[in-house]
């Protein structure tokens, strides 16, 4: 009888953990989306390039689509990026950083980062998460050296270090 408990709460933990991955997806996505109507761009259409595969480019994939100045590209290898406005780099895709920023150079792209200890690297923005809160970090001066301003909403609700 035990074991049955022990197994029925891993499946209920471990099932809570799938819907918590599935909603910081999705806030990562909505967060994404804000982020191009919050950023100073140059043109009226936005790119966002997302590296490797994740889930989080599902849910961008559909919230995207109710956006006609937002396009998605997927970044898959030594394809160009010098179309997109902003690049999501996944956890995964950590080991890429150095390869991207380099690419980046001193473009008007900003980089958001998965991994919140890229912002130290020069990462223009990264996730975190704050107990079970989706939340970003701006790294100010890396966002000045792209040419890239936000606007005060902006940063009025991110967490900005320098």
């Amino acid at each position: 009888m035990r074991s049955i408990i022990i197994c029925i709460a891993v499946v209920l933990i471990s099932g809570f953990g799938m819907k918590t991955t599935a909603q910081v997806n999705k806030f990562q996505a909505l967060y994404l989306v804000n982020f191009t109507k919050n950023l100073d761009w140059p043109g009226d259409k936005v790119t966002i390039g997302v590296v490797g595969n994740t889930k989080a480019l599902i849910e961008l994939e559909s919230l995207a689509a109710k956006y006609p100045d937002i396009s998605l590209k997927k970044i898959s290898g030594s394809e160009s990026i010098s179309d997109c406005n902003l690049i999501f780099l996944p956890s995964a895709q950590s080991r890429n950083f150095s390869l991207i920023q380099g690419k980046i150079g001193n473009s008007a792209i900003v980089l958001v980062a998965e991994d919140q200890n890229l912002i130290s690297d020069g990462a223009e923005m990264a996730f975190y998460m704050e107990g079970n809160k989706l939340k970003f970090l701006i790294n100010k001066s890396e966002l000045d050296k792209a040419g890239v301003s936000a606007t005060d909403k902006l940063l009025s609700v991110a967490k900005v270090v320098n």
